[in-house]
């Protein structure tokens, strides 16, 4: 029997899945992703690939990799999550599959795939992705096709400089949209906001758990807790007005928004839309459907697999 392989790699965990030449999921699996260097990775990823595809015979293999990656190449140019510079992924898998296509992307742009094969965004041509958790990335797509700039870099949504002379970002920048409305933001603002009320719930859950986290803030916005609603609705904002921002450029039919903040459902999307509302053209605003992913935290998982059946059909 043919297979495919789709990898999702994550600075935490690496999640695989084999599917037939039709797109049916056949089998799926998560794997802690090592520490070390890259090779010590590249080799977790081959042995999951192995048994994911089993007594199959292997077709085609995609990956979703975080950071700068060049497709064409099989590059991944630049990874602050994994510390990886100019590691080259396409030719390391090509090596030992011969005869096997190897597809490679930014996770997020593969995420956006996903959701335009098996998500929100079927019979979408003109659609953004954006996934919030950790940090923030995203997927664009115009005229059913993704945006990546002329050596694999566009699309990094996070990085949309919102406020110059905001906090310190990973990449060397100030107040980039990650640094305001990511979790780690959130967990910033909320211990901010605790600092201000002693008597709130989070001020409380910080005595008691000795730290203040993105999720504790979710957890006290959902009891109805003042500051940690101040603190959720800043950081909110934020993506709302990056978004906006965003809609204004590209005009999309569709923003869809997962990753690990999507979770805070109409919460969330009531936030967003009420600064689109605000901030986006008029035209632009009014006719973009804004909604969460239903794939959740698989739109990655699936939307490797989604490259892989591409590339295997036009092969």
């Amino acid at each position: 029997m043919d297979c495919i392989v789709g990898i999702d790699l994550g600075g935490t965990n690496i999640a695989g899945a084999a599917a037939d030449i039709e797109g049916n999921v056949l089998t799926e699996a998560v794997v802690p992703t090592p520490a070390g260097g890259h090779e010590v990775v590249l080799k977790a990823i081959d042995r999951l690939v192995r048994k994911l595809a089993g007594d199959r015979k292997l077709k085609a293999l995609a990956l979703g990799v975080p950071g700068v990656i060049n497709p064409e190449e099989g590059l991944c140019l630049a990874s602050g999550n994994l510390n990886w510079t100019n590691v080259p992924v396409g030719s390391f898998f090509r090596q030992r599959y011969e005869n096997v296509p190897v597809y490679l992307d930014n996770d997020a742009r593969v995420a956006a795939r996903g959701e335009q094969r098996f998500g929100a965004a079927k019979n979408c041509r003109d659609f953004i992705y954006v996934t919030a958790g950790t940090g923030i990335g995203g997927g664009i797509f115009t005229g059913g096709m993704p945006v990546t700039g002329s050596r694999g870099g566009g699309g990094e949504i996070g990085h949309m400089v919102l406020l110059p002379d905001g906090p310190p970002c990973t990449c060397g920048g100030r107040g980039c949209l990650e640094t305001l409305a990511a979790a780690p933001a959130l967990a910033r603002e909320g211990r901010l906001e605790a600092l201000k009320d002693p008597f709130s719930l989070l001020h409380e859950l910080a005595a008691r758990e000795g730290a203040i986290t993105a999720a504790m803030v979710s957890e006290a916005c959902d009891r109805g807790d003042i500051a940690a609603n101040a603190a959720f609705q800043r950081c909110a904002g934020w993506l709302g007005i990056g978004l906006a921002g965003l809609i204004n450029i590209f005009n999309p039919g569709k923003v869809i928004i997962g990753g690990g903040l999507s979770l805070a459902g109409d919460k969330l999307l009531g936030v967003v839309k009420a600064k689109v509302a605000r901030h986006a053209m008029r035209e632009q605003g009014r006719h973009v459907e804004i909604i969460l992913s239903p794939l959740r935290n698989k739109a990655g998982l699936y939307g490797a697999l989604a490259l892989a059946l591409s590339g295997y059909k036009q092969a």
